[in-house]
């Protein structure tokens, strides 16, 4: 009797752990993609896919929101996290870029319910690998760093005056705001502060000064404005950024890029204003660290002229 009973143990154990790495094959442990190849990516229901990047995101786009959802913040700068919002069968595009220029685009297919079990397994994490050698430009040219002595003796700034109609000159108007006392500074190592704006047509002129709360030294990147929206409703039911959209810079200018700890640098960027927005996007003015591009500083802009 008692081998009878062992032998029915075991049955039962072993039909628990054949079940078990059965449920457990159906999903894939990680899957890799390249730059420029686009990808089919495999969801469930009620579950989130994980997409690690090669480097910080600069936007990522969704063909049908409805269907998907696909969102990442800029404290967690190298990820992106993907779900199916229904449990039906469907499928949408996802475009995701990067802050130097990569675009990996995937194709989202959520297979319907888990329990059907003829569909392929859900990719649980999905890394983006760059296809190759990746150069990019310096990001300061010598016509827009006044601290950088121009070959031809000219101020480009003065130059540009005329495309941006407005009745100063950049170095003018960073001349005003390095005079203005910054009430609110965003950030911690690096701390941003927006000036006055001023509104010329459909363009925003942007003052900004950065100060250098840290213990070392910093070298300051381009600044980028973007167009950012959060909401409330998400996979971690929190608020997150979402429609994340870098805006084209037209022209800009810095006192100094390099800042020894406490010091300040002032500057100016002038950017095209997108002519709608939705209620919870607003526009943000993004500073960053050479030596830590993926801990940038986000300092909101008025949409609107400020007096």
């Amino acid at each position: 009797m008692r081998k009878s009973f062992y032998i029915s143990f075991f049955v039962i154990l072993s039909g628990s752990l054949a079940a078990q790495t059965k449920n457990i094959g159906r999903w894939n442990g990680s899957k890799i993609v390249f730059e420029g190849q686009p990808a089919s990516i495999r969801l469930a229901p009620q579950v989130t896919a994980t997409i690690r990047l090669p480097e910080p995101v600069n936007s990522v786009i969704i063909g049908d929101s409805n269907l998907f959802q696909a969102e990442y913040s800029p404290n967690e700068p190298l990820l992106v996290f993907a779900k199916s919002v229904g449990l039906s069968v469907a499928q949408t595009n996802l475009v995701i870029s990067t802050v130097r220029g990569r675009h990996f685009i995937l194709l989202l297919k959520s297979f319907g319910a888990v329990g059907d079990e003829t569909e392929s397994a859900a990719d649980l994490l999905v890394i983006c690998q760059a296809s190759g050698p990746h150069f990019i430009e310096e990001s300061f040219s010598s016509a827009l760093i006044s601290e950088t002595v121009s070959l031809d003796g000219a101020k480009p700034s003065d130059a540009a005056l005329s495309e941006h109609n407005i009745g100063l000159s950049l170095d003018e108007i960073i001349h005003q705001q390095r005079l203005e006392k910054i009430a609110t500074l965003h950030g911690d190592r690096i701390r941003v502060g927006i000036g006055r704006i001023i509104e010329s047509g459909s363009r925003l002129i942007v003052p900004f000064s950065v100060v250098n709360s840290n213990e070392d030294a910093i070298e300051l990147v381009a600044p980028q404005v973007q167009l950012a929206g959060q909401t409330n409703s998400g996979i971690f039911r929190g608020s997150r950024w979402t429609t994340v959209q870098q805006l084209p810079v037209l022209d800009f200018q810095l006192t100094q890029r390099r800042l020894n700890p406490g010091a300040r640098a002032d500057g100016v960027v002038v950017f095209e204003r997108p002519a709608i927005k939705q209620s919870t996007e607003g526009l943000f003015l993004q500073m960053a660290d050479s030596a830590a591009i993926d801990q940038p500083v986000l300092a909101p802009i008025n949409f609107r002229q400020t007096q």
